[in-house]
């Protein structure tokens, strides 16, 4: 009974610091599904020529990984630009700060990080294609059995997917 009432008071002092983790939208559960599905299935990689990368293990959804996708993808939003460090113009991260900072700032402490990011592709299927057809290494990332756990964001025409493994 004390574990269940100091969970939920931990959850009405997040709440009440505006800091409540937001469920994804459906847009975003969407993605997750289908990258999880690439991940059952394996896939070919077309970086530095064709090849194939076998199944592995589903990506859990993390709400602190969840959060540093999603500001990532407002402040790229907010600054126009697409960038894997915080560019100047964001409004969550100092201008600068990489991925591996972001996730550990928003209290995710992880022993290996990878990041995915796109711009301009309307659904979640065409941002999938995007990363899985990419020649900047998104596939392999999307694809390593190293990440066990994953954080979405969308905002305006910009994507986030963080990958992590927990310390």
């Amino acid at each position: 009974m004390r574990k269940i009432a100091l969970g939920l008071l931990l959850l009405a002092l997040l709440a009440a610091c505006g800091q409540a983790p937001k469920p994804l939208s459906p847009e975003l559960q969407e993605l997750l599904r289908l990258i999880n599905q690439v991940r059952q299935n394996g896939t070919t990689c077309k970086q530095g020529g064709d090849h194939f990368m076998s199944s592995v293990d589903p990506l859990t959804n993390d709400a602190l990984l969840n959060r540093a996708a999603q500001w990532h993808a407002e402040d790229m939003n907010a600054a126009g630009v697409l960038s894997h460090n915080t560019p100047v113009g964001a409004v969550h991260f100092a201008p600068g700060t990489t991925p591996g900072e972001r996730i550990l700032d928003v209290g995710y402490l992880a022993a290996a990080i990878a990041e995915d990011i796109a711009e301009g592709y309307a659904t979640p299927q065409d941002v999938l294609d995007g990363w899985l057809a990419s020649t900047a290494g998104h596939c392999e990332a999307l694809m390593s059995a190293t990440y066990r756990d994953a954080g979405l964001g969308h905002s305006g025409v910009y994507w986030v997917l963080d990958l992590a493994a927990p310390q």
